[in-house]
C-alpha cells in the first residue's frame, strides 16, 4: 500500500513537472505597448527581429534598442524568457529572398563571424537565448549541410553561457528536408509555422484549419522523426483573405464584428477561440514541447483573448 501510495505521489509529481514546462511563447515585434503584454500567460517572448547585414556574416545594430531593453527588464520580472529571432521572411532582400544567410553559412570563416556577432548581441542584452529564423535552408543543397554546422556551433556556446537555440521552420512538405534530422541535437526546439497553408493554387482557402495542425505534426513527429519533446506548435493570431494577403490581427477582426468563437467571416479565414483551445489540445495529447503565437500584438485584452484560452486550455490537461 505504501508502495503504490508512493508511486502515485511520484506519478502526479512528474505531471505537474510537466505541466510547468508546456512552453507558451509568443513573437514580438516593437509596436506592443509592453503595458499591454500578457506576461502572466508566457514562458518565452521572440524578439523579432535581428537583421544580418548584407554580407550575412554579422548582425546589424538595432536603431533604437530602447524597447528591447525594457522589454527584457519586464519579462524578467515577470520569469519569462527573451530569445532574439534572427532573419525573417523579410530580412531585407525581398520577401523569402534568404542569400544573407547562404553566403554567411558557406564559409567556416562567415560562420564563425557570425556566431561571435550573435553571441555578442546576446550578452549585450542579457538574453536568455536565440531563435534561428532563416527561411529556408534547402533541400538537397549545401545549404542544409551548412546548417547543421551552424546550429552545433551555436548551441555549444549558448549553452556553455546557459542559453538555447531554437528555430523558426516551414510547416511540412519539400522544404522542411532541408532542416536535416542531424540538426536535432543541436536545437533546443523547432517552433513549427503551422500558418500561410493558402499558397498553391489561388482559390479562397483557409491558411491554417485544425486539420493543418495534425497533418504537419505527423509529419515532423513520424515522418521526419523529430522528438515530441522538442516540436511546438506554431499558432496564427491573424486571418488571410486569398493567398498573397499578409494577415489581419485577430482583435481588428473582433472591432470590426466577426465572432471570436468562429473561423471565418466577410472572406476572412483565422482561428477563433475554439480552434487555439483544440490545437492547444492536440499539443497537449502529442506531448509537444509547446505552443507558439505570431505574433504577440493581434490578441485582444479582454475575455476574448486567444492567449488566455491558450493559458487555461494547457492548464486544464
Amino acid at each position: 500500500m505504501r508502495k503504490n501510495l508512493f508511486l502515485l505521489l511520484c506519478l502526479l509529481s512528474f505531471g505537474g513537472v510537466a505541466q510547468q514546462n508546456f512552453k507558451k511563447i509568443a513573437y514580438c515585434v516593437p509596436r506592443t505597448p509592453i503595458e499591454e503584454i500578457p506576461f502572466q500567460y508566457l514562458t518565452h517572448i521572440n524578439y523579432s527581429f535581428a537583421i544580418p547585414a548584407k554580407t550575412g556574416d554579422t548582425l546589424i545594430p538595432l536603431e533604437d534598442d530602447s524597447y528591447l531593453k525594457s522589454l527584457i527588464k519586464a519579462a524578467h520580472e515577470k520569469e519569462v524568457k527573451v530569445f532574439i529571432s534572427i532573419g525573417g521572411w523579410g530580412i531585407g532582400d525581398g520577401g523569402g529572398d534568404d542569400t544573407r544567410f547562404h553566403k554567411m553559412a558557406e564559409t567556416a570563416e562567415g560562420q564563425a563571424r557570425f556566431i561571435k556577432s550573435t553571441m555578442d548581441f546576446v550578452n549585450k542584452y542579457h538574453l536568455d537565448g536565440v531563435d534561428l529564423d532563416w527561411e529556408y535552408p534547402d533541400p538537397d543543397h549545401r545549404s542544409a549541410d551548412d546548417f547543421v554546422t551552424l546550429c552545433r556551433v551555436l548551441y555549444q556556446q549558448l549553452h556553455a553561457s546557459g542559453k538555447e537555440l531554437t528555430a523558426a521552420v516551414v510547416s511540412a512538405g519539400k522544404q522542411a528536408y532541408g532542416i536535416k534530422e542531424e540538426v536535432y541535437p543541436y536545437m533546443d526546439w523547432l517552433n513549427i509555422m503551422v500558418y500561410d497553408g493558402d499558397y498553391g493554387p489561388k482559390e479562397l482557402k483557409h491558411h491554417s484549419p485544425y486539420s493543418m495542425a495534425v497533418r504537419c505534426l505527423d509529419f515532423w513527429l513520424n515522418d521526419h522523426n523529430l522528438p515530441a519533446e522538442k516540436c511546438v506548435l506554431g499558432l496564427p493570431f491573424y486571418a488571410k483573405k486569398g493567398f498573397g494577403n499578409f494577415g489581419f490581427p485577430y482583435k481588428k477582426l473582433l472591432q470590426e464584428g466577426a465572432s471570436p468563437y468562429d473561423d471565418y467571416w466577410n472572406g476572412h479565414f483565422y482561428n477563433g477561440m475554439f480552434t487555439i483551445e483544440r490545437k492547444v489540445k492536440l499539443a497537449r495529447e502529442k506531448n509537444l514541447a509547446g505552443v507558439m503565437v505570431w505574433e504577440l500584438s493581434h490578441d485582444t485584452q479582454d475575455e476574448f483573448s486567444l492567449f488566455k484560452v491558450i493559458y487555461d486550455t494547457s492548464e486544464a490537461q
